[in-house]
């Protein structure tokens, strides 16, 4: 039976590990499957020359429109200059020069053409930029497709500068994007994203529907509708790793539903997979799928392949919820995946120099912070009882997958998407790269444990090639990491984070503020400490309100711990609840705090975070790391 596994298109920067190892497994169990990476295609194909033409006809009749109204062009040229982190006044400059007399001697002197492009763009503002674009139209769309076609074939192989270069203008492309389809954007680190959709049921029924602003929609209809006509699989998995991912999911399940409505549609993924309990009780979504898979998809896909094939009952497939006859039902049986049978993840096609996520343990080897829903991540039942046997691969593995992937793709670095991988795990990926042949290079998500008090372990660490990566500290206030069951001692994670600095691992710190019982006294040491520590903080850190999630371990503590849960409507598919506490910080507190002093640090951080959301800023750092002085 011909099987599609589709990607959402998530993010610009990284591939998606969850589609590609499903695709690997159930391609290995002689299934005739095809995976249909969007997340690799979409965002190339929503750049191209075809596509931005259509969004500078959307544009140019906003410009017909606001022709006389001042306000409505700077509104436009803000939106422009905005979504382009400056970059299309520097594109619209150079387009205006490319007119003039001077264009033969910018060809010769970079130095020139930047200094004219300075002085150009000081008359560029944002009243007159829609000018600039409509008159230089073709140079800006031969820039973006060159940009384009860099990214695509030399990606991260390129030199630091040029990557930078390429993706500024490529941002251009992007601006032209999100102002023709505002409020609606296409995010590179989060894919289809905006304000006009709301994460909820009405607003999906909405989006899916919208050929006007859903940029989805054409999208698909040129690109995917054809390919799926001529193929004609009879079962499609499409992906939800993320919450920006629903509105690409539902819409390419409607369009396939819509030209075949005898094709199975299946959806699986992390945030699918945590938001089930609210899908299930709105059954107007399932108008557009027939089944979900809880958990990792390895079981439940390689047996709902067969039991359609054969025309068997859905109530056999494991970790399966389904639509029977009008009716929403459960599989009789529920397995929890053990890692060691999974397969080395494939990419059919994936850009050079690309970074490979991977996978080495679900959960937290940790699994005591008082808040964290993390040790039952992965997992197709929250009540399951969390068996490290399955949910940690064998390290023998974990290195054998390295060493295949390694070979094949050549990565800048593989980045351990594990929610906590322990040091020892740490120290036996960095031997492995010192005694290998083929030295490869890693970040993970890291615990802050006393292993790291010593320079030698972090040396060691770097010598094998880790280059850092990510650790939650939730507090500045001893008091409060004691409450949560944090584990560790701001002592020692002074001197950690001085060891990382020292030893060259790159850190992104995460924080919490309004966790139960904290104080404003409290949040302010949080503050305190990231100000103190910042030099020491490579990558970046983030402040964020404590959110309250709808199954985690809060809410089942909830009335010990004085908290009166206000869960968000039944049609909401996200699971952070409003919330009040009896002691402590309000939740409205919390957040105008993390606000407040996320401001107050903005000063500290590097510049190309005016270009780059947080997790793909870390990304390139990592990549770029040993080639270019960061400063």
């Amino acid at each position: 039976m011909k099987t599609w596994l589709c990607t959402a298109p998530s993010n610009f920067f990284s591939p998606l590990q969850g589609g590609a190892r499903l695709y690997t497994y159930v391609k290995q169990k002689g299934h005739d499957v095809s995976f249909v990476d969007l997340n690799q295609k979409a965002f190339f194909d929503l750049l191209s020359t075809e596509s931005l033409e259509l969004a500078y006809d959307r544009i140019f009749r906003f410009i017909v429109s606001a022709s006389m109204s001042r306000s409505l062009r700077e509104n436009i040229g803000s939106m422009l200059l905005n979504s382009s982190g400056g970059a299309m006044r520097q594109l619209g400059a150079r387009g205006l020069l490319a007119k003039t007399k001077a264009a033969p001697f910018m060809d010769h002197s970079k130095f020139l053409e930047k200094y004219l492009c300075k002085i150009a763009g000081t008359q560029i503002k944002t009243d007159n930029l829609y000018f600039a674009i409509l008159v230089n139209k073709d140079k800006i769309l031969a820039d973006v497709e060159e940009a384009r076609r860099s990214l695509y074939d030399h990606f991260m192989t390129l030199p630091p500068e040029t990557f930078i270069s390429n993706y500024k203008i490529l941002l251009c492309g992007k601006a032209l994007i999100d102002t023709a389809y505002f409020p609606l954007n296409l995010d590179l680190g989060l894919g289809f994203h905006g304000t006009m959709y709301k994460p909820c049921v009405e607003d999906i029924h909405r989006a899916v529907r919208d050929d006007k602003y859903n940029f989805m929609i054409p999208y698909y209809a040129r690109e995917i509708i054809p390919k799926f006509e001529k193929e004609q699989p009879e079962l499609v998995g499409i992906s939800i790793t993320h919450t920006s991912d629903f509105l690409p999911a539902f819409t390419l399940a409607k369009m396939l539903k819509e030209k075949s409505p005898g094709t199975h549609i299946c959806l699986g993924g992390a945030t699918l997979t945590e938001t089930a309990f609210k899908i299930r009780k709105n059954p107007s979504l399932w108008d557009y799928f027939d089944s979900l898979v809880m958990g990792a998809g390895e079981y439940a896909f390689d047996e709902l392949i067969s039991t359609l094939e054969n025309k068997k009952s859905l109530s056999k497939v494991p970790n399966l919820v389904y639509k029977e006859n009008g009716s929403i039902k459960s599989s009789e049986k529920t397995f929890e995946l053990d890692l060691n049978d999974t397969c080395c993840p494939e990419y059919p096609f994936i850009r050079p120099g690309s970074v490979i996520p991977l996978e080495t343990s679900y959960g937290c080897y940790w699994g005591k912070c008082m808040f964290c829903y993390y040790p039952k991540t992965g997992l197709s039942d929250i009540n399951a009882k969390v068996d490290k046997n399955k949910c940690e691969r064998k390290i023998e593995l974990v290195l054998d997958d390295i060493d295949k992937l390694n070979a094949k793709y050549k990565p800048s670095f593989f980045g351990l998407t594990d929610s906590a991988v322990h040091p020892d795990r740490l120290m036996h990926l960095a031997e492995h790269s010192i005694n290998s042949d083929l030295k490869f290079r890693f970040s993970a998500f890291i615990r802050l444990e006393k292993e790291f008090l010593s320079e030698e372990f972090c040396q060691k660490l770097v010598r094998g090639g880790f280059i850092g990566g990510q650790a939650g500290l939730e507090s500045g206030s001893q008091r409060i990491n004691d409450t949560i069951n944090k584990g560790v001692d701001l002592k020692d994670a002074k001197k950690i984070l001085k060891n990382f600095k020292k030893s060259g691992i790159a850190i992104h710190i995460y924080s919490l503020l309004g966790i139960p019982g904290e104080t404003k006294k409290d949040a302010k040491q949080t503050y305190r400490f990231i100000k103190k520590m910042r030099k020491y903080i490579t990558l970046y850190w983030q402040i964020y309100p404590m959110g309250v999630v709808e199954n985690g371990p809060l809410v089942k503590r909830a009335e010990e711990l004085g908290i009166t849960i206000k869960p968000l409507p039944e049609d909401s598919l996200t699971q952070i609840t409003m919330h009040e506490y009896k002691e402590g910080l309000s939740q409205v507190e919390s957040v105008g705090m993390a606000i407040q002093y996320t401001e107050k640090l903005k000063g500290y951080l590097h510049p190309l975070l005016k270009i780059l959301d947080v997790e793909s800023f870390k990304l390139i750092y990592c990549a770029y790391k040993d080639k270019w002085k960061w400063k």
